[in-house]
């Protein structure tokens, strides 16, 4: 979800000039050698060349001659052609020209989203050892764009990695996700895939849409018309550096109050309380960024006072130093990683004893994951919880050039303008998509917000209706103990809703996520559910099942609800010896864990002390990792419920 902090930020607004103004003839930055055409479809070529001047495009054995408008501005269309090599690709313009070498034509797909579309293969070295050492297909291409923001839409991009095709030096640059949706694909369709990333970790869907096509979230329009067309994004590096400087001289300025906060007498009866833990965006600071403190009282027992211990923490985003009765125990500058640092001996005492975490967010998401169950002191084998409320206080702010409102890639339309709106005159086969984590704190708005991006994006690339094929939030965080209301949860909803519009499929994945980091590992199932969603509503495999059970009505007879489901045309499977995150409630809206059975291709549910059922709930939780309902096509059950309650 976080973005990466190595690399900054490219600001793209006026690219398109300089490049005019550089040199003559030009193309987009992605076309390059080794690019995949998309099959069967015509093929637009574009570019730019000085004023007036004639341009020709040699492809396949036919020239396609154009003249470069008052702007330079120039576009052919090329003959539909179908899958296989293409080689070479020669413009001309006067004396000049352009050679692109190794073109092939094929399925061209664009993958998109926030950090768990951006996860490249070689960040999961464990999972895919043997994939990173031996992929090896030159049929599968993909080319990368670098990370960019821009209040006008632009023409140009620039990129993080040309088009290249899959070897073990290659691979691990490419999107885990969009691999293995490739791979599944090129192995059925035996035709090449092209991939274009274009990704940015933390980042929202209104920042993928344009201003145009946020018009009814007026939240949204009005926000970019006050706040960034305003910006003069050509000196962003300038703000920056002078809001950075005045962050540092806050900083110095409290260096002996930093020192005292950590100490386990100093006094923080007037500091506020935050539950913890938990995300300073979902705990009343969506746009935080910079130091905060922690403090956290708990208690020793006294045989286990002076013993050698350890200290869990969930994930802190960035950076923490963290103390125990004002001794430095640790630091980790990782912000998705636990923490686990040892606790030496003599430093427990008995009674009270202060945990003081220093958190440092420079950009995107602050605080803590919240998740309550590695968040600990364990001691002699005893678990001491954590979680709970925590004295709080903010050491120093650092400010976005936004004037409070938040980093300047998190505004609307801002990520379109510049990583989607230059591939617009490219001619497609459709988009894979992951995102949704950063939008979790709202979806009922993103029941619409979300259909209107794929809209927007239809209208705008004006090659009708193409595939829009998404996943839904994998598991993360604690698993809760009893059914409880869950924003993720709603977010999954809202993403089902999504399905209502045409050629549409959503991988679900809360059975292969990460109870503890928001980046789960294993993308191969991600990304080969995908695939059948492809085949099935792209690629004419009609028949293929392609997705888990989903829910489609339900009954209430005496003391058991009977659900009927879409998306099983075999059987049922319950993974295990009993059916897990199903609950149900009567008309008090508790909801308690039931017992369900399966008959035929229904679900049976009833709970003990629930004689009146009114409502089932399933996966309606952050993380049900355990969710265990599935078809017999091994595809796992849809998270629904039945009610309407707190909508």
């Amino acid at each position: 979800m976080k973005s990466n902090k190595f690399k900054a930020a490219l600001i793209v607004t006026g690219l398109f000039f300089s490049q005019i103004l550089s040199a003559q003839l030009n193309l987009p930055a992605f076309f390059t050698d080794g690019m995949v055409l998309q099959q069967q479809k015509t093929n637009r070529v574009w570019g730019w060349a000085k004023p007036q001047q004639l341009v020709s495009v040699e492809f396949k054995g036919k020239t396609y001659p154009a003249y470069a408008d008052k702007n330079g501005a120039w576009q052919v269309f090329l003959d539909a052609a179908n899958a296989g090599v293409a080689g070479k690709m020669l413009i001309k313009a006067a004396d000049e020209k352009i050679e692109l070498n190794n073109i092939l034509v094929g399925e061209v797909w664009v993958c998109s989203g926030q950090s768990n579309m951006e996860w490249v293969l070689g960040q999961c070295p464990e999972t895919y050892k043997e994939e990173l050492k031996t992929a090896n297909n030159d049929q599968i291409r993909f080319v990368v764009f670098d990370h960019a923001i821009a209040n006008e839409p632009q023409q140009d991009v620039r990129l993080t990695k040309k088009w290249t095709s899959i070897t073990p030096s290659t691979v691990g640059d490419c999107s885990a996700v969009a691999y293995w949706y490739a791979k599944k694909l090129q192995k059925e369709l035996h035709v090449p895939i092209g991939l274009i990333i274009t990704s940015w970790g933390g980042t929202y869907s209104q920042s993928w849409t344009s201003f145009d096509g946020l018009h009814d979230f007026s939240n949204y329009s009005n926000t970019f018309i006050e706040k960034v067309k305003t910006l003069d994004l050509s000196k962003i590096d300038e703000q920056r550096k002078i809001i950075k400087e005045k962050y540092e001289q806050t900083l110095i300025e409290k260096t002996a109050f930093v020192k005292e906060i950590v100490r386990p007498d100093f006094d923080d009866s007037k500091w506020e309380e935050m539950l913890q833990p938990n995300q300073w965006e979902n705990a009343g600071y969506p746009t935080l960024d910079g130091i905060a403190v922690y403090r956290v009282a708990f208690t020793i027992a006294v045989e286990d006072a002076g013993s050698e211990a350890t200290l869990h923490l969930p994930a802190v985003d960035d950076i923490d130093s963290t103390y125990i009765n004002g001794v430095f125990i640790g630091t980790t500058n990782q912000w998705d990683a636990l923490r686990k640092y040892t606790i030496p001996a003599g430093i427990l005492k008995q009674g009270k004893n202060i945990l003081v975490i220093k958190v440092q967010d420079d950009g995107g998401g602050g605080g803590m994951s919240a998740i309550a169950d590695q968040y600990n002191v364990v001691v002699k084998n005893k678990i001491i919880p954590l979680a709970g409320k925590a004295k709080f206080n903010i050491v120093a702010v650092l400010e976005d050039i936004t004037g409070g409102h938040g980093a300047v890639e998190h505004q609307p339309a801002v990520l379109y303008n510049a990583m989607i709106a230059p591939l617009h005159p490219l001619s497609i086969r459709g988009v894979i998509w992951y995102q949704g984590e950063s939008n979790a704190g709202d979806g009922k708005e993103y029941r619409t917000l979300f259909p209107a991006l794929i809209k927007d994006w239809r209208n705008k690339w004006g090659q009708g209706e193409f595939p829009f094929l998404f996943v839904q939030l994998a598991s993360f965080g604690t698993m809760d103990k009893t059914p409880a209301q869950s924003l993720w949860a709603e977010l999954r909803e809202a993403q089902t809703m999504t399905l209502a519009l045409p050629y549409t499929a959503m991988a679900v994945t809360i059975d292969v996520g990460d109870t503890a980091n928001i980046h789960p590992q294993r993308k191969k199932e991600v990304g080969e559910r995908l695939a059948a969603g492809a085949l099935k509503i792209t690629y004419g495999k009609t028949k293929l099942v392609s997705s888990g059970p989903q829910f489609k009505s339900y009954q209430i007879k005496g003391t058991q609800v009977v659900i009927d489901f879409n998306d099983v045309p075999t059987q049922l499977i319950i993974k295990g010896s009993e059916l897990k995150q199903i609950a149900i409630a009567g008309a008090d809206q508790k909801f308690v864990w039931a017992n369900a059975v399966i008959k035929g291709k229904q679900l049976i549910v009833s709970a003990e002390g629930v004689k009146k059922p009114v409502a089932v709930r399933y996966a309606w939780a952050e993380s049900p990792y355990d969710a265990n309902l599935y078809n017999a096509e091994g595809f796992p059950a849809v998270p629904f419920r039945t009610d309407i309650w707190a909508r």
